[in-house]
């Protein structure tokens, strides 16, 4: 049955104006659920005025049929949890979001007869902001559809392309990488050596062991500066000292760090790649994959947020001290303030800290790498065997304790009774849970790797976007190891030990049972052998 046959100008030839309005509102979001969305809706919406002004004018669609529409495509636990849904215009959210798969969907189809440059060019047109979206926002429905429309393909597609653009792309792409190698894990490939004995390519493995590669990242993202103390005079030039950078706000990335999930991709094309892994790995154990749940992401939405407000607040410092000075509107000042919807929360103030620091106690395990080096017979540095690089897997187990030693004993007693202490204190409500009015959480605890047992003392920076810091001290040799880095969920921390001299990336994740090594990882492992 044709619904939609007749042409608007006989709107009053139409059986469907007979029909209740209820009725009408039941056709219209059966319609909107079709997989030919949005044609069908536009089709069925030139039927006649009135289903016209039904689908694009009257309340009723932001209150029902739209949010239906979205919520039978897409996932919406995230968006109502964190109360998005107020302010949500649910048939533009739709609409992007159909838009932004259609693109990669057409990119995808064209990508093997392109030139590199051309592609390149295809894939900056990616609105990979809503990739991530759907991502972060996945618990049952968003990474499927991301899967069918070649979205990791095109995401490692961009990292192999990366240089012709300066690694802009680099801060998107890597995490996105790093989440969905989780669920098909031949992404690995996109990271893989052609020169032996080398398993990573030259790419991926300098930022495992060269910290000055760093800034092949970092000079496409904004400095941290969320809690610093920032004053505007009102004499200042807010444009002087270079801070046009810390203003540009037109490029999107994550606020997951992509240096963090380098590291992870790292470690996850050594054990897909590498020939014989439990040969050359002692004591070695398979490495989890991790499924992807919205709720894991919301301390990364939290602090992506926070950033936006912070240059929000930046841009409007700058536009009132140019209309002040040349008494001419900012170019930027037509632009929507930007609210801060958990504002009394003490969301984004100096006061409060998202953190998920709560989350260091419990048991670990995981791996660090290392890259020897030898001289050959001309005296130049070569890098040994793969099978060098790793040792056997480190297993820690990680407490929370006082900062201050001196805490009287009902203070430490809270706060070191348990593993879930710092649970059951933290409020429940979003986004309170994850704000806390103290940066600073001090951990400490015992591991053992193929070296031998070992003590940790360390401390995680929550003004600093959680950065973590722990020294490892080997028991019977006294020799210690700095190591940093962050979380990095569901995967756990990553980051380097050692330093310029000597170092390399480490990988840990939480031993839980409901983590277990992912089906068929062996194989996938060593099945090259």
């Amino acid at each position: 049955m044709r619904l939609w046959s007749a042409p608007l100008a006989h709107h009053n030839q139409t059986p469907l104006l007979a029909l209740p309005k209820e009725l009408l509102l039941k056709i219209i979001s059966n319609v909107a659920l079709y997989d030919a969305y949005p044609s069908s809706l536009i089709q069925l919406s030139i039927t006649c005025r009135h289903l016209y002004y039904l689908i694009h004018k009257d309340p009723w669609r932001q209150a029902t049929l739209w949010p239906r529409a979205f919520s039978a495509r897409f996932d919406t636990s995230a968006i109502y949890r964190r109360q998005l849904y107020r302010q949500l215009d649910w048939q533009s959210a739709l609409e992007r979001r159909c838009r932004a798969l259609e693109t990669c969907r057409q990119v995808a189809a064209t990508a093997a007869t392109q030139q590199p440059r051309d592609l390149v060019e295809q894939l900056s047109k990616i609105d990979w902001e809503i990739i991530w979206d759907m991502i972060t926002e996945h618990d049952e429905l968003n990474i499927p559809q991301l899967l069918n429309h070649q979205v990791h393909l095109l995401a490692g597609a961009a990292f192999q392309l990366g240089s012709l653009r300066d690694r802009e792309a680099y801060p998107v792409v890597l995490p996105i990488l790093s989440l969905l190698v989780n669920y098909d894990f031949s992404i690995s490939r996109f990271f893989t050596s052609d020169i032996s004995p080398h398993i990573v390519s030259h790419e991926l493995s300098q930022f495992a062991y060269d910290f000055e590669a760093d800034a092949l990242i970092t000079k496409h993202m904004s400095p941290r500066l969320f809690h610093s103390q920032i004053t505007l005079h009102e004499d200042d030039d807010p444009f002087m000292n270079d801070s046009k950078s810390t203003m540009d706000t037109t490029v999107f990335y994550p606020s997951q760090d992509p240096l963090t999930a380098a590291f992870h991709l790292f470690f996850t094309t050594i054990f897909a790649c590498h020939p014989a892994p439990y040969e050359a790995i002692p004591k070695c154990s398979p490495i989890p994959l991790f499924p992807i749940h919205s709720a894991m992401f919301d301390v990364e939405f939290l602090r992506r947020y926070e950033r936006q407000l912070f240059h929000a607040s930046l841009r409007e410092s700058r536009d009132k001290w140019h209309d002040k000075h040349y008494k001419t509107p900012a170019p930027s000042s037509g632009n929507q303030a930007l609210e801060n919807i958990y504002s009394d929360t003490g969301f984004a103030s100096s006061t409060h800290f998202v953190s998920e620091a709560y989350l260091i106690e419990g048991e670990w395990m995981g791996y660090y790498s290392f890259l020897d080096v030898d001289e050959d017979d001309d005296g130049n540095d070569i890098a040994t065997a793969a099978s060098d690089w790793f040792d056997g897997p480190m297993r820690l187990t990680l407490r929370i304790v006082p900062l201050d030693d001196e805490d009287d004993e009902e203070e430490e007693q809270v706060q070191t009774s348990s593993s879930s202490s710092s649970m059951v204190s933290r409020p429940t409500g979003f986004p309170s849970c994850h704000l806390r009015t103290c940066p600073l959480t001090r951990f400490e605890g015992i591991g053992a790797d193929n070296l031998g047992g070992f003590h940790v003392t360390g401390l995680i920076d929550d003004s600093e976007d959680g950065q973590v810091t722990w020294e490892k001290t080997y028991i019977d040799s006294g020799e210690t190891w700095e190591y940093a880095g962050r979380f990095l969920l569901p995967m756990g921390l990553c980051g380097r030990w050692g330093d310029e001299q000597y170092g390399g990336p480490w990988w840990m994740w939480k031993v839980q049972p409901s983590i277990q090594p992912a089906n068929g990882l062996e194989k996938s492992s060593s099945s090259s052998s």
